[in-house]
């Protein structure tokens, strides 16, 4: 069963004025449920609310991406969510999608098909690179990439591999 994903995971980013998703979608509604990943050891996720389409581009990119959407998302007052950190944003409720905590990771069952779905972050000369796999990191079956511009190679993230920073496969991810 092949599953677009692009649709459904964006890149998103907590700013010192807002927290914000870039997203293959433009329907999303304010009230929409959204899950929000830190991918960075120890990972952690929380539910986040839309709260409108946003007027500006989420600032993840040099440029933005063409169909890409931007939404302002609302953070629950608990949620522990750095900033300026890059963040991995899939549409709909953690308890929709399976969302729990294996030891430091996040894992989710996205496709509802009893398959651990896994997030990754990884840092290159270009920035930091995000992905989710079926399976582990790096060996499972890649869902899908986004990209977070940061100048030089964040030291604390592990090394991107080819797979991670190469072209999208058109219909898979």
């Amino acid at each position: 069963m092949d599953v677009n994903y692009s649709a459904r995971i964006g890149v998103a980013v907590r700013t010192n004025s807002r927290t914000c998703v870039a997203v293959k979608d433009a329907t999303l509604q304010p009230g929409g449920a959204v899950t929000v990943v830190v991918p960075l050891s120890p990972q952690t996720f929380t539910d986040a609310q839309v709260s409108a389409p946003s007027s500006e581009a989420c600032p993840i990119r040099e440029e933005a991406s063409p169909g890409v959407s931007s939404y302002e998302l609302s953070l629950p007052s608990s949620a522990n969510v750095p900033k300026l950190v890059p963040l991995i944003a899939v549409v709909g409720a953690s308890s929709g999608s399976g969302f729990a905590m294996d030891n430091l990771n996040v894992q989710a069952d996205l496709a509802q098909t009893h398959a651990k779905d896994t997030f990754r972050a990884c840092g290159a000369s270009d920035g930091v690179h995000l992905s989710v796999w079926q399976g582990v990191p790096v060996t499972g079956t890649l869902l899908w990439t986004g990209h977070y511009s940061e100048v030089g190679t964040p030291s604390e993230l592990p090394a991107c591999t080819a797979m991670e920073m190469g072209p999208v496969t058109p219909g898979s991810r």
